[in-house]
């Protein structure tokens, strides 16, 4: 984990709530990689889904908002306009 002193539930937390009032979710099942699916308001129907994200990647608060703004910027763009995060 890169964060010092941050567990993966509260790395996960910060991420959910950083995208509110949007709905989103956040796992790691592999401990090393994050998806993430962001909705639109209260709804994960027909929502982004994005895997693969290093959690190495992620060592500061602004990597984090940097995340979620890229993830939002990605569900916001039209379909074809989509691009990997990573």
């Amino acid at each position: 984990m890169s964060l010092i002193g941050v567990s993966m539930l509260e790395m996960r937390q910060m991420i959910e709530q950083a995208c509110l009032p949007d709905r989103c979710e956040v796992s790691c099942a592999d401990g090393e990689h994050l998806t993430i699916r962001l909705g639109q308001g209260s709804s994960l129907d027909d929502c982004l889904t994005v895997t693969g994200v290093p959690i190495a990647s992620l060592n500061t608060c602004h990597d984090l908002l940097g995340l979620v703004s890229r993830v939002k910027a990605q569900r916001d763009a039209p379909p074809g306009a989509r691009k990997a995060i990573a």
